[in-house]
């Protein structure tokens, strides 16, 4: 009875020592991170001792039956407490290297109530422990969990006090039990479901029966859930949470090797047993090299293991199957998801190559190991190179290969070698890790594919959502005095950081049934204005209209109503002019009676009739110009603009696009056009405007210019300068 009160008040009276001595420290923080860590690292530390130094009482209990506590409802709180303080112990631990919101939230209304709780049930907790012997005994085990208890406790408290302004919102809310929920199927031990409610239905395991094939399946969501929740996480969640589950999978397969057993050479050597250190501790401490092995050679002996498990059958909770799965699907699964989250770079042939040269030193080291402990324990067989358990699987040609044997003494002990089956095995487990080499390849391929798709579906959601939001705001009405007219206002244009200006507060009125020619010297501005116009760049200020819409904010619509001819156009060649044409159609909805009258009047003033079913490539220069032209016409745009279209052209040429241009202009459209070739400006053209240096400096009717008796050409040159061409 003494014991019952002496224990909790001792660990009551502890922890407040730790927040006593904690709570100085939080005034320095220069000094709290260090400070904490340390803490953190003796809870691990007492946890560790405590955990490794032997079998739980709790892993005899089936369906509650104990006889050491009388209470099955005493029983079933000491067997959940043991889990609950496995996940506050991880979290309080992990919390003092890893600042994750989440886990504040999980220290002040998880930690603190589970370490409570822990101190009141102490005395039912350690007989459950060590039974009741610890009770009036000394127990180390019952002492490192007392010191285990006090610091949970007292760091607990401490950095409740520390978190304790923060407020979970509504959506917060649910991500705590969330987190909690998989945080406490993480840490789950192996006996607990078996204690809690008997060992369940049976279940076999080998030749891919229903449940063997379940429990392959699982491995394959597991990842695929995480993956899709974490892709999104910044890389300190990421770690964290794979670190979480390394360590908390890897306290359930300790259940098998404790200390007491790898002191008597029941150590984890097999590959998927080594994948649960090496995976701990290349998160921990950033090993790179360290991680490549267990991606190449241990998530294929994992996967091996689960297509060919080591026993046949068993119930669902008994703990050596829990242990069997949780060991393999994390050797399986964890590699590979470390390295989709990014975690861990995707691995190159030089760490492929590394990982082979590595697996060869420990695959002989094992051979060794298995035929020297053979002298000491009946059955040893590590990597199962020492007996017939995947031979008989392979067939009677691989249990041949077993008969040839090799033995020898060292001093008093006996080694006996399987040289022929063993050497087989290492070259085809090689050849095995080649061939999972490409698969991991193609999968994460595969896995960045499906992010792209996805990251771009999200994106035109995101882009339809704001333009629906645009056009609510705006509508998709026009400008009904601009309906018939290109309206540059106040226009200026500068290219990414530069501080100069490509054009400068450009304004220009364009009306319907004109001409209009646009002059100046190479880089001038003319291109700028155009691509401005046409919507392939952005505009830096002002504002452009086209047919009464806002090209920056009407894109869409204002695009309906242009056709555009570059001056370095792109068609694709492989295409028939008709197909290409038809595209083109397709993309404007023009309809097909529109489209066939048009392709035919078209086909027929360019003198195409001939090569129009031809690939496009087959054509001269010429010829995919008038194509280009006939694709920029075929909707009927009410503003038709070409950018040095009569460059290279033949003079019949010329004129049949000259002749095209004066048939827009007098329905009623706008054709604009620059060039460099002034009689032709002058002899088709409305209206003309020059620009230099993105400035423009003059714009007139010809009407205006024949009156004062002046030529184009010798307008241009004054304004320009008689050397021609300049640049910005």
């Amino acid at each position: 009875m003494l014991f019952y009160i002496y224990q909790p008040a001792l660990i009551v009276f502890a922890a407040l020592l730790v927040v006593c001595f904690c709570l100085m420290f939080l005034k320095k923080p220069d000094k709290q991170s260090k400070f904490f860590k340390t803490l953190a690292l003796v809870l691990a530390g007492l946890f560790f001792l405590r955990y490794m130094s032997g079998h739980n009482y709790l892993e005899s209990i089936v369906a509650l039956t104990n006889p050491e506590i009388s209470s099955d409802f005493l029983t079933s709180v000491v067997i959940v407490l043991d889990w609950l303080n496995i996940a506050a112990m991880f979290i309080v631990v992990l919390n003092a290297f890893f600042d994750i919101k989440i886990n504040k939230f999980l220290i002040m209304y998880f930690v603190v109530p589970v370490a409570l709780c822990n101190a009141g049930f102490l005395y039912w907790s350690i007989i459950g422990l060590s039974g009741t012997t610890a009770t009036y005994s000394f127990d180390a085990k019952t002492l490192f969990y007392v010191l285990e208890q006090a610091a949970l406790l007292g760091i607990a408290l401490c950095f409740a006090i520390k978190y304790r302004k923060f407020k979970m919102t509504a959506k917060e809310v649910g991500i705590f039990f969330a987190c909690l929920f998989g945080i406490l199927l993480c840490t789950m031990p192996a006996y607990s479901l078996r204690a809690l409610f008997g060992g369940g239905p049976s279940v076999e395991i080998l030749d891919f029966t229903l449940s063997h094939r379940i429990a392959i399946y699982l491995g394959f969501v597991f990842p695929a859930v995480l993956f899709f929740l974490l892709k999104n996480k910044d890389y300190e969640t990421k770690r964290y949470v794979i670190i979480f589950i390394a360590l908390s999978t890897l306290t359930t397969f300790l259940n098998n090797f404790l200390l007491s057993d790898m002191l008597n050479l029941s150590l984890p050597l097999h590959l998927c047993h080594t994948a649960m250190y090496i995976l701990v501790i290349s998160l921990i401490f950033k090993m790179k090299r360290l991680f490549y092995f267990t991606l190449f050679i241990n998530v294929l002996g994992a996967f091996l293991a689960i297509l060919m498990p080591d026993y046949s059958s068993g119930t669902l909770f008994a703990p050596g199957y829990v242990i069997f799965w949780v060991n393999h699907w994390t050797a399986f699964f964890m590699p590979l998801l470390t390295v989709m989250l990014g975690v861990f770079g995707r691995p190159k042939w030089k760490q492929f190559m590394y990982s082979m040269i590595a697996f060869g030193v420990y695959f002989f080291l094992i051979i060794f190991i298995n035929a020297w402990f053979s002298n000491y324990l009946t059955k040893v067989d590590y990597f199962f190179v020492n007996s017939n358990f995947v031979a008989e699987k392979l067939g009677k040609w691989a249990e041949d290969l077993l008969l040839v044997v090799a033995q020898f003494k060292i001093g008093d002990l006996s080694f006996t070698l399987y040289p022929l089956y063993q050497v087989l095995f290492f070259f085809v487990y090689c050849a095995m890790g080649v061939g999972i080499w490409f698969i991991y390849e193609t999968a994460y391929d595969v896995g960045n594919s499906l992010v792209v798709l996805f990251e771009k579906k999200k994106k035109i959601k995101m882009d339809e959502l704001a333009l629906s939001i645009q056009i609510k705001e705006r509508g998709s009405t026009t400008n009904k005095e601009g309906e018939d007219m290109l309206k540059i206002t106040n226009f200026s244009k500068k290219y990414g950081n530069s501080e100069k200006f490509a054009v400068t507060n450009a304004n220009l009125e364009v009306h319907g049934g004109e001409i209009f020619g646009f002059l100046g010297p190479n880089g001038a501005g003319k291109s700028t204005i155009i691509k401005s116009v046409v919507g392939i760049q952005p505009i830096t200020s002002g504002k452009i209209e086209v047919c009464g819409y806002d090209v920056e904010k009407q894109s869409v619509d204002a695009k309906y109503n242009i056709g555009f001819v570059p001056d370095h156009y792109a068609l694709y060649e492989r295409l028939t002019g008709r197909e290409y044409i038809n595209y083109m159609a397709d993309l404007y909805k023009v309809s097909k009676e529109n489209r066939d009258n048009r392709i035919q009047h078209f086909v027929d003033i360019f003198e195409l009739n001939h090569a129009f079913d031809n690939q496009i490539k087959t054509y001269s220069h010429g010829m995919k110009q008038k194509i280009a032209i006939m694709a920029a016409l075929i909707h009927e745009p009410k503003l038709w603009i070409l950018d040095e279209p009569l460059t290279g052209l033949d003079p019949n040429s010329i004129y049949q696009v000259k002749e095209t241009m004066k048939a827009h202009a007098k329905k009623g459209n706008i054709v604009f056009f620059s060039s460099h070739i002034i009689d032709v400006v002058e002899n088709i053209c409305d209206r003309i405007a020059i620009i230099k240096k993105g400035k423009i400096i003059y714009d007139t009717s010809m009407k205006d210019l024949s009156k004062d008796g002046k030529r184009l050409e010798e307008v241009y040159l004054s304004h320009i300068g008689s050397k021609g061409a300049e640049r910005d």
